[in-house]
């Protein structure tokens, strides 16, 4: 059985609110939304816009892999320091890990991070069929160069909140400080994440659960070595709002999840059997980065598991919650 830990340090929130998509900013308190909407817009206005900025924006959330094996690196402050220590390949690698921790696409990540233009070429095509949509639209030393920039850029919007960022993930862990982590890590891991059960794999020794705040409603998976680090949002009980007329974020989250005919569709499509996202985005002719947002909400929700096996991935319906949320929806999905 694999450990598993908490690891409450503000360096990795830092890095998910840097990202443009990590997170649902619906999900945060009314004056974090307007915090971040107003610090990302200086940041564009900062570094500009455009393909290879974009994805940067969106890499640098694997620098969370660096910190890993790193307890030294805890806060913002400290994050762009260590970035700032490495030598730009070494920063490549961090930011392409999850390239490089797959057997498959590992070599041609290597070479495309040695500066081959046809490897380069080949990975690109390769990720665009395998997640339907351009994911690598920056050259290793543009990503480690815009990374750089980005951090730097981000670090004096974070460093006006973290320290009450620090304090919502310490509430957090320490409302979970009862649960058993040492003699049921499987469960504890899909307590604390909301829904994800991962298969034992041998490779995997440790288990690192990172509290984030900018990344509700989802959860973010890497592997770094025999670590499996997961990015897990805080629970709705760790927040307070100024605003006494909030109302509660699990069910505004709910309803929302409900308010679409896809997400619907697909809710049936698993009340008759577990499956496969490819086998959902073929049923409902969807693409597999749209049936993928809508399970993400499904399971932020609670109304959906995803069990992770490797690299494969099945979901299945939370009948308990079904049952919550009411009789017509129930009715529809068992018609």
């Amino acid at each position: 059985m694999p450990s598993v830990e908490l690891d409450v340090r503000t360096g990795y929130d830092f890095l998910m609110s840097a990202c443009n998509d990590c997170g649902d900013p619906e999900d945060l308190l009314p004056e974090d939304r307007a915090w971040l909407e107003k610090a990302r817009t200086g940041l564009a206005e900062q570094l500009g816009s455009g393909a290879a900025m974009d994805a940067c924006k969106s890499f640098v959330t694997e620098l969370g892999r660096m910190m890993v094996d790193r307890p030294a690196i805890r806060t913002a402050g400290q994050v762009v320091a260590a970035v700032d220590d490495l030598p730009d390949r070494e920063l490549a690698e961090w930011l392409l890990g999850e390239l490089l921790e797959d057997q498959e696409l590992a070599p041609i990540t290597r070479r495309t991070i040695d500066g081959d233009p046809e490897a380069y070429a080949m990975l690109q095509g390769q990720l665009e069929r395998l997640k339907g949509m351009p994911v690598l639209t920056a050259t290793p030393a543009e990503l480690a160069a815009g990374a750089r920039q980005v951090v730097h850029a981000w670090l004096p919007h974070y460093e006006v909140i973290e320290s009450r960022i620090g304090w919502l993930l310490k509430r957090d862990v320490a409302s979970r400080n009862g649960d058993d982590a040492a003699g049921d890590p499987f469960g504890f891991v899909e307590r604390a994440t909301n829904g994800i059960r991962l298969a034992p794999e041998p490779r995997i020794r440790r288990i690192v659960l990172a509290p984030s705040y900018f990344g509700r409603p989802y959860n973010s998976l890497a592997k770094v070595g025999e670590t499996q680090l997961i990015y897990y949002p805080i629970a709705d009980a760790a927040l307070e709002s100024a605003d006494r007329l909030t109302p509660p974020v699990a069910a505004i989250r709910l309803y929302r999840a409900l308010g679409d005919e896809s997400r619907l569709r697909i809710l049936r499509l698993l009340a008759e059997r577990d499956r496969y996202m490819t086998e959902i985005a073929n049923e409902l002719q969807l693409s597999k980065p749209t049936v993928n947002h809508h399970l993400a909400q499904l399971r932020s929700a609670g109304l959906v598991t995803v069990t992770q096996q490797g690299s494969v991935a099945y979901y299945t319906l939370r009948r308990d919650r079904i049952e919550e949320a009411g009789p017509e929806l129930k009715a529809y999905l068992v018609r």
